[in-house]
């Protein structure tokens, strides 16, 4: 079967989770994805390796076991791995050869570190026009804040998201998941299919400036309008009956979201409480309307609420712990747990693909390696001899 993104080859020099997030999505729609990693022991003798000397410092590990750990990584699938030095000449010019033949490249430096290295985009554009650049960054490519520090929290911070989450104390709450990291990575996979699609129109390459700020603040889609036309914002820590997360007397916890006035009558009318149908929106009784919800909630187990508020056509779904999730019938209904065969770790369990496509689905065809696995494979496959290659490795352009 054709995959819809066969042909496009990425070359990918990106880490942490937006960049990777992101060519894994291209990779799972048959993207050749070149995962150009650093030689081993770069790093712990660079700035990080530094930094992870203290309280956080990393074990040495093996190739077989980085490829085991990688075997669960849904980041990693699909994905070929280079080691390439580029501090090294020769590295250099390996990767530039590479980018050659590429329609894609993305990395995730900070502003200015990719012209330091050679490798920004008007070197590499001068080498390949029809190359699609993607550049991501936690503030963007340009403004004042383009050099400064931040990771996820420093993003929703600033772009106003975390003030909408606050506790019932009114302090602002982060999120136990890195929603903006994951956000950032699929913008970043839009504005490359859109800068391709604009390729196929024009025949020239562009670059994309994803910002995790850019990319967290589309989340303010809805609040964005109502602050803009002069309304109060609500806060969602102030506690609402008809929406939030309750305790049931097993000490699990339900989600309810009947925002709309029918969905909260149902509600009222499944809990035995008609009389609370007209608090909803009343500011006066919100505290009391919020209280009796808490209260009657607490009187049943989670697993014992859950048919009765769904068959009385409420919205609501249990709190589910991740061993829970991972074996709820409807998340393997949707396919949303895969299994794959490993060469070291064995049979696999991992993530499986969210966007669905009838004709032309998702697949993982491979699990993450080894470091360095296929440098040999795709410098053979771009015209390099063995001999070449062996070269190169001997002179630490490669691993």
């Amino acid at each position: 079967m054709t995959l819809p993104l066969e042909g496009i080859r990425v070359v990918d020099l990106s880490r942490n989770m937006p960049g990777p997030t992101c060519t894994m999505m291209l990779a799972d729609f048959g993207a050749e994805v070149v995962n150009v990693e650093e030689p081993r022991g770069a790093v712990e003798k660079g700035r990080r390796g530094e930094q992870a000397k203290g309280t956080v410092k990393r074990p040495s590990r093996t190739p077989e076991e980085i490829s085991r750990q990688r075997a669960y990584d849904c980041l990693a699938r699909n994905k070929k791995s280079m080691v390439i030095n580029l501090k090294e000449p020769e590295g250099l010019d390996i990767l530039h050869r590479l980018v050659e033949t590429a329609d894609v490249f993305v990395e995730g430096y900070r502003p200015g570190a990719a012209a330091r290295l050679g490798i920004d985009y008007a070197t590499l554009s001068s080498l390949n026009p029809r190359l699609v650049y993607c550049s991501i960054s936690v503030y963007g490519q340009t403004g004042p804040y383009r050099d400064f520090l931040g990771r996820d929290p420093c993003a929703l911070s600033l772009g106003g998201i975390y003030s909408l989450s606050p506790d019932e104390r009114g302090k602002p709450m982060m999120f136990g998941v890195p929603f903006d990291d994951i956000a950032t990575g699929h913008h970043a996979a839009m504005g490359i299919l859109l800068a391709l699609r604009a390729r196929d129109l024009t025949g020239q390459g562009q670059q994309v400036d994803i910002s995790m700020l850019d990319s967290g603040m589309d989340f303010l889609a809805w609040f964005s309008g109502i602050h803009f036309r002069g309304s109060s914002v609500p806060k969602w820590g102030v506690p609402n009956p008809s929406s939030y997360i309750f305790e049931t007397k097993d000490g699990k916890y339900i989600t309810t979201a009947n925002l709309e006035p029918h969905l909260w009558a149902n509600f009222c009318r499944v809990v035995g409480r008609k009389d609370l149908i007209p608090f909803q929106f009343n500011w006066e009784k919100r505290q009391e309307a919020y209280e009796a919800v808490r209260d009657i909630l607490l009187t049943r187990t989670r697993d014992e609420w859950t048919p009765i508020l769904r068959e009385g056509e409420t919205e609501m779904a249990p709190v589910l712990e991740l061993e829970e999730a991972f074996s709820d019938p409807h998340v393997l209904a949707r396919g949303m747990v895969v299994e794959a065969q490993h060469s070291v770790a064995g049979p696999v369990r991992q993530l499986g693909i969210s966007i669905k496509l009838s004709g032309t689905p998702g697949q993982v065809r491979s699990l993450g390696g080894a470091p360095g696995e296929h440098t040999a494979e795709v410098l053979g496959g771009m015209g390099l001899s063995h001999q070449e290659i062996e070269r190169l490795r001997e002179a630490g352009a490669i691993g």
